[in-house]
């Protein structure tokens, strides 16, 4: 083979975004193309609009391109990797989608499949903010909260898949129920949505004045949002950092036992309401610190990520030159 990168076509499958590109060995994307996730239209559309982007992509390839190898997918849901099926998906509506099969008949390509966080985990490794490490937690917090491992250079998916579950770490056995079933769940307690359910509790409530976050609001329980909050924390909204730091004293606590079971070198921290920054993360390195067995924590690096959206992608391609020879 030449000196040229090997590449492979990367699809982020969201709910509501279909991110498509050409990613080659390095981790460099070469070309990307958005647009909306056809959901309405069942699996077909949505089949078919990801195979539709792979053709525009492939068409655009520069002359000294090598072609893409295949396509790597990542998604949210219960997944069959291995066989290449969506087995349920709730944000696509999808239920035993043989999703690797039809596109292969539809591009010729063979594909990977892989779960949502678990290839933002991987991107972060190989090409982030975990670069270097061999033992790297990866963390999510947005409308929920995900993760992934990678221990000794390998992705940890579990004996079904679903490994890195932190969201469903449990931190009160007798707190509120989850719809996954548990109670407690840190998730419903640190999430960007349960910071925003807090400060939409408070203010339909009156229980407690608001602030600078209820000004912004305009007193509207429904406008109350993470990023509202974030907002007013960094103008010094004492009523702003006092929510946000229970929901990072909740984050640290949970992350304490998982790097109890896992023990990690560098602890790489994304999504949305991770970029509030000081206000949420110092509380959460506070509690992990406080918490966590010295031995395992006193060394331990946390970073924020560094690949942003893109994490996912970067990460499935990286899986498929990974796991696949030249």
């Amino acid at each position: 083979m030449s000196g040229r990168n090997r590449t492979c076509v990367s699809v982020d499958l969201g709910g509501t975004k279909l991110l498509t590109a050409v990613i080659d060995e390095s981790g460099a994307i070469l070309r990307r193309e958005e647009k909306p996730t056809p959901v309405g239209g069942g699996a077909s559309a949505v089949i078919g609009a990801i195979a539709a982007s792979v053709a525009s992509l492939r068409a655009a390839a520069g002359p000294d391109e090598l072609p893409p190898e295949g396509i790597a997918i990542v998604a949210a849901g219960a997944l069959d990797a291995e066989n290449g099926v969506i087995r349920y998906a709730s944000n696509l509506n999808f239920t035993d989608v043989a999703i690797g099969d039809e596109l292969k008949r539809l591009t010729g390509l063979p594909v990977l499949l892989e779960n949502d966080a678990n290839g933002a985990a991987y991107g972060e490794w190989k090409h982030g903010a975990g670069k270097g490490s061999n033992d790297c937690m990866f963390i999510t917090v947005s409308t929920g909260i995900g993760g992934g491992f990678v221990s000794g250079g390998k992705l940890i998916r579990g004996a079904t898949g679903s490994a890195g579950e932190i969201g469903h770490i449990s931190i009160d056995r007798n707190g509120p129920l989850c719809p996954c079933g548990n109670r407690g769940c840190v998730e419903l307690y640190a999430s960007g949505t349960a910071i925003a359910r807090t400060v939409a509790a408070d203010i339909a409530s009156g229980a407690r004045p608001t602030g600078r976050v209820g000004e912004l609001a305009g007193g509207d329980a429904s406008k109350a949002t993470s990023r509202l909050v974030g907002q007013a924390a960094a103008e010094g909204d004492a009523y702003a950092l006092a929510v946000l730091a229970d929901a990072g004293s909740a984050l640290g606590f949970a992350l304490a036992g998982a790097v109890h079971l896992v023990n990690p070198e560098v602890i790489v921290i994304g999504g949305g309401a991770s970029r509030i920054g000081e206000p949420l993360l110092g509380p959460m390195k506070e509690t992990l610190h406080r918490y966590g067995i010295k031995a395992m924590v006193e060394s331990l690096r946390i970073e924020q990520a560094a690949l942003g959206g893109d994490a996912g992608i970067v990460g499935a391609a990286a899986l498929w030159f990974d796991t696949r020879s030249a």
